[in-house]
């Protein structure tokens, strides 16, 4: 049972990420969430990412048969007979035979991969719309393996018969399109050949991991196992760090130690395939996606440039973490232990708000108890936001949207139907409980639309953003926006505080989703990078834990050699689906919102800008989205920004008061644990002495006691002088004269 839940919950997943081609993700949740569709009421409840999924599923429907592919059993039964999968077969086969010029053969493929774009999209939404139906499952699968197919094929026909035609260098319209048919076809290859069988076993173990309960005795039931899901939710609520290491260790066990022994094998395969494409390795291939020869050096640039930020971010959580965690915290490293930071690969932080809060006495946006806030409401407040510069409305996509309880197998998502005309949300959820999360989520989802609507005009081939990083940026853009506690004010059903207090605590709250995971993002790469571009390289966790602790201060709570292999915990190593796009598109997302806020001249901090209702700033990024991926990123880059390369100087600027702000605090919160950590042996040494004087003085008053019935024995008392004077005086005066002595006196 356990397993044909991750099964259906890999299908909706990569189901979810449904664009008409590959590059952009469409998930309205952040890296983990993207990952785990078992969300209930409680985890809604819970102080989760906008961009959450992480909570927590991810992103690329160019990989979108690997993983529904991948997770099914070999025995698993495929319909085999669907008319409209061999009448595509039968297309490409007469394409194939034809010897037709260039344009034609381009134009036939083109149509041919519009008719199964929609077939595609049809069944897809017809199987998220009803993921139990089993029927409906396996035509998705079909029809969505014969679109890779269509890809793959579209590629080797043009390399065979065309690739030495002398138009595809000097123009520049069938160069831009050579360069996309290849990239698409070659980033289907692995997933669709038979020697795909790495790919199928890491999927198949990572698809069914359940581990036993904490301090469970037996572990023989449903009820004593704990799914990733669970895992998930238990790490955003647990303060117990040693349930926490349990889960983190245990999660681990269950797939990248058993995934490592397959990952070499299916290293090597990736290589070979980038080889026969004229890669030197896989990495390579995976990277000219992003049309940038120099694209390892522009990478590590921008994570230079922003690690200052990740570093200040990541010591002030630290400093702040020591109240709860002290024995995790004790030593000098400045590292922090990956357990405690409220996510399973710590790539998100926002589940430990919380406990970090720079202002945890200011409320979080929220709605009033008595308010029922529905999904339309939302999308009504984003589709709002989107008329006010200047954009169609796209009220006809989310109408229909019903309110129905959330299932583990739901994940919201943005359709494109590949004819022009239609496009439809699929959203879960019954009630909305965090404003701030559903506000970020529906702007996200209808963003993509914005997206796919703009560029609708244009060929099939350019239906798409110019590199895999936009579609998320652009979308982003408008969540970023629509989420500030000033903007929030002219919502009639929010209630929101404002002034510095606040302001510094929304800025906080976006950092924690968004530099934990660009950090994350470009270890993930660089170290999949790294192993593909270097076959004598043999410590690869040790190289994975070199990365994670050098450039983003995480450790591991438990020790790790090498029978572990601990990125393999994560879905895209093991459904070969890269990450780097996260990093990139929060980069482009700031770098194309400066450029907007000053088109609509905004003087101020960048987090203050507000570009709704200028229609200015709605025109630069309408057309810069109806280029789609007719020119290549620099070219649509600089029609947006007047920049043709990437800049930190968005993120930088927008996130510079908070940045400010951290430093300061965090050299308060340390000076105040080192006097806390110097004035201690002091305090201590202070109540030793007066524990020691105190149980002086009782040992001296018992001597006393014992000694005054010693000496009463004898016929002294309180004073033995004065006991021997009195009995000379009795002896010798009168007893009125014996009176007349005072104690005083004596």
């Amino acid at each position: 049972m356990l397993y044909d839940k991750a099964v259906n919950f890999i299908l909706v997943f990569t189901a979810a990420v449904a664009v008409q081609f590959p590059n952009n993700p469409t998930s309205a949740m952040s890296a983990d969430e993207r990952l785990f569709l078992g969300e209930n009421k409680k985890s809604e409840q819970s102080n989760e990412s906008g961009h959450e999924v992480e909570i927590d599923a991810e992103d690329n429907k160019k990989f979108l048969d690997d993983a529904m592919k991948a997770v099914l059993d070999p025995a698993t039964v495929i319909v085999k007979n669907i008319d409209i999968v061999d009448n595509f077969k039968t297309q490409l086969n007469e394409i194939d035979k034809e010897n037709s010029t260039l344009e034609i053969f381009i134009d036939e493929m083109d149509k041919l991969s519009l008719e199964v774009c929609k077939a595609s999209q049809e069944s897809l939404w017809d199987f998220v719309t009803d993921i139990n139906n089993d029927y409906k499952k396996k035509k998705m699968i079909r029809v969505a393996a014969e679109e890779d197919e269509i890809k793959k094929q579209y590629w080797m026909i043009l390399k065979k018969k065309y690739a030495d035609d002398q138009r595809i260098t000097n123009d520049l319209k069938l160069k831009r399109k050579f360069r996309i048919i290849k990239e698409r076809g070659t980033n289907v290859q692995m997933p669709q050949t038979k020697q795909r069988e790495e790919i199928d076993t890491m999927q198949r173990i990572w698809s069914r991991t359940t581990v036993c309960a904490f301090n469970a005795t037996v572990c023989d039931n449903e009820n004593a196992s704990r799914t990733m899901s669970d895992i998930i939710s238990i790490f955003k609520t647990s303060n117990d760090t040693n349930e926490l290491v349990y889960y983190w260790k245990a999660y681990r066990d269950a797939t990248g130690k058993k995934i490592q022994p397959i990952f070499k094998d299916y290293v090597a395969r990736m290589n070979d395939v980038a080889l026969a494409e004229n890669f030197t390795d896989a990495g390579e291939m995976w990277r000219y996606a992003f049309e940038d020869e120099d694209f390892l050096r522009t990478v590590d640039r921008l994570w230079r440039e922003i690690k200052p930020y990740y570093d200040n971010l990541h010591s002030y959580v630290r400093a702040k973490l020591k109240n709860y965690y002290k024995q995790e915290l004790k030593d000098d490293s400045k590292l922090i232990p990956a357990h405690i930071l409220g996510n399973l690969w710590a790539q998100e932080w926002q589940a430990i708000y919380s406990k970090v809060a720079p202002y945890p006495e200011v409320a979080r946006p929220s709605v009033d108890e008595n308010v029922n806030i529905l999904a339309k409401d939302l999308f009504n407040a984003v589709d709002d936001f989107h008329q006010s510069l200047g954009f169609d409305s796209s009220k006809d996509t989310y109408q229909d949207i019903k309110e129905s309880i959330p299932t583990v197998n739901c994940l919201p998502s943005s359709h494109d139907m590949c004819d022009g005309v239609n496009y439809k949300i699929k959203w879960c959820g019954e009630r909305v409980y965090d404003i701030t999360v559903g506000l970020s989520r529906a702007a996200r989802l209808l963003g993509h639309i914005q997206y796919f609507k703009h560029y609708r005009n244009l060929q099939p081939l350019y239906r798409d953003g110019p590199n895999p990083a936009f579609h998320d940026a652009i979308s982003d853009i408008v969540a970023v926006q629509l989420t500030s506690p000033k903007y929030l004010q002219t919502l009639s059903f929010v209630k929101v505080t404002t002034g510095v207090e606040s302001t510094i605590n929304h800025l906080f709250w976006l950092a924690l989703e968004k530099f934990p995971l660009m950090a994350y993002a470009y270890v993930l790469d660089k170290w999949r990078w790294d192993i593909f571009a270097n076959s004598s390289m043999e410590k690869w966790n040790e190289h994975w834990w070199d990365l994670r602790i050098k450039e983003t201060g995480i450790s591991p709570p438990v020790p790790r050699n090498e029978s572990d292999l601990d990125p393999a915990a994560k879905y895209h190593v093991v459904s070969h689906v890269q990450y780097i796009t996260y990093f990139i598109s929060h980069i482009l997302e700031f770098q194309i919102l400066l450029s907007l806020c000053k088109k609509a001249n905004h003087t101020g901090p960048l987090h203050e800008c507000s570009i709704y209702g200028d229609k200015e700033a709605g025109k630069l990024l309408s057309n810069g989205m109806s280029l789609g991926a007719s020119e290549d990123w620099q070219t649509v880059l600089y029609n947006m920004t007047g920049e043709s390369e990437l800049s930190t100087k968005g993120i930088i600027e927008y996130f510079s008061g908070l940045n400010d702000f951290l430093k300061e605090e965090t050299a308060k919160l340390v000076r105040d644990n080192e006097d806390m950590d110097t004035s201690a042996p002091i305090i201590v040494g202070i109540i030793v002495v007066i524990l020691t004087l105190l149980m002086f003085i009782l040992y001296c008053v018992k001597k006393r006691d014992a000694s005054s019935r010693l000496f009463s024995l004898c016929g002294l008392s309180k004073n033995g002088s004065l006991d021997i004077a009195a009995n000379e005086l009795s002896q010798g005066k009168a007893n009125e004269s014996a009176v007349g002595v005072s104690e005083a006196k004596l």
